[in-house]
């Protein structure tokens, strides 16, 4: 997937990146994976045959979406707490946010076992992929018992507090100010939507431990070798929420066997609100992708905007 906001490098400057983290190696090759939409990832081999992967930030000069301000600091905090917790996540090998070779924050991490099941998907039968979706839904819910003393963005203290709902409100609001500053049409009425928030207080007020969210745990984050899950990618989204925010309780893809693996049966209704409210936000960000990152066609918007339309006008229905 070819984005703005990829940050590639040369094979001199990966070469001095391997060369300061890893001291008296020699890197002997590196190929570009291309499976991501947002950082720039390289498979980087050192001799002796070690293979490793290296993500790159976007140059400091690249038009980010609010929510999308230093999270590769996100991504190897929470790397470092699911490691820590016992969970397949990647173990972070080097990470240097000095920005004296490449002019932005990079990092190292060991390369998992396995494929992306996104890839292998199409190989394998019902029954492996409900077992595939059970073992991720108790491992995110290991991802989520683990605490945090605040809510927000963990890269950025002004999206940060210690109640729910107004740290919601400000990433929410974040989104849409990001949306008319790129001249996005997001084909939902914003008034409503903030009359129809304030009205849902309520339910976000029954939140009230922040918890470690991983929130892209979908096919192409999750790797797989002989029925196995061997871990799991991409943590630069993380942050600290609502449990329901993550992949496996979006309402418009309902997965019985994440929530079988997780441990939950029916949601409340309030809980299922919630859930929805989380579809609007990740689906206003969704819509921003193609104009933020310049993507080669307009399918995601179109998608992620048919879906936010339909998910709020759910909320404004029940109302």
């Amino acid at each position: 997937m070819k984005s703005l906001t990829k940050n590639e490098q040369s094979r001199e400057t990966i070469q001095r990146m391997a060369e300061y983290c890893f001291p008296g190696r020699n890197m002997t090759g590196y190929t570009e994976l291309t499976e991501g939409y947002f950082n720039v990832a390289y498979e980087v081999e050192l001799d002796k045959a070690e293979h490793i992967i290296l993500k790159v930030a976007p140059a400091p000069s690249a038009r980010v979406m609010t929510y999308e301000r230093n999270i590769m600091h996100s991504e190897v905090e929470a790397m470092k707490a699911a490691k820590a917790a016992g969970l397949p996540a990647p173990a972070v090998l080097a990470y240097d946010d000095s920005r004296t070779i490449c002019g932005s924050t990079y990092f190292f991490m060991e390369k998992l076992p396995g494929q992306s099941l996104n890839a292998i998907k199409s190989s394998l039968t019902e029954r492996e992929i409900a077992e595939i979706n059970r073992q991720v839904g108790f491992i995110n819910r290991k991802i989520n018992d683990i605490r945090y003393p605040c809510f927000g963005y963990p890269g950025q203290p002004e999206f940060q507090g210690d109640e729910w709902f107004p740290v919601f409100r400000k990433m929410l609001e974040a989104g849409v100010r990001d949306a008319e500053n790129g001249h996005v049409d997001v084909k939902i009425n914003i008034d409503r939507l903030w009359r129809v928030l304030e009205h849902d207080r309520p339910i976000f007020e029954e939140v009230t431990e922040p918890r470690l969210v991983h929130w892209d745990c979908w096919d192409g984050n999750i790797f797989v070798e002989n029925g196995r899950v061997t871990g799991i990618i991409d943590w630069e989204r993380s942050l600290w929420a609502d449990p329901l925010m993550e992949v496996g309780f979006r309402t418009y893809s309902h997965d019985t066997d994440f929530l079988a693996g997780y441990g939950i049966g029916e949601l409340t209704a309030n809980q299922q609100r919630r859930a929805l409210w989380y579809d609007v936000y990740l689906m206003l960000l969704a819509s921003l992708e193609c104009e933020y990152r310049q993507y080669e066609t307009m399918d995601m918007y179109e998608w992620s905007t048919g879906v936010l339309a339909r998910q709020f006008e759910k909320l404004v229905e029940a109302l």
